[in-house]
């Protein structure tokens, strides 16, 4: 059995947006986590180092499911970068 996890919605204003939060970038098509807001753009950043900005109005809150994900991605670069996987 599966549940269904149903999709924020995506934000109005860039000022709904906070530090560190975990967002889905549609055009990416990735989870991220926020890492400055400048004006209409939002910089985000992933746990491999991959950073990029973009328009607030192409990202939604990330879901429960998407920020375990990206804890699960930071846990495995951890893990690279001391050589262990």
């Amino acid at each position: 059995m599966t549940t269904t996890e149903t999709r924020p919605a995506f934000f109005t204003s860039p000022k709904e947006i906070t530090m560190r939060s975990v967002v889905f970038d549609r055009d990416a098509d990735m989870v991220a986590v926020v890492r400055d807001v400048k004006g209409l753009m939002i910089g985000l950043e992933r746990p491999t180092g991959l950073v990029w900005d973009v328009a607030y109005g192409r990202l939604r809150p990330g879901t429960e499911r998407e920020e375990r994900q990206l804890q699960a991605l930071a846990k495995l670069q951890r893990a690279r970068l001391r050589g262990m996987a």
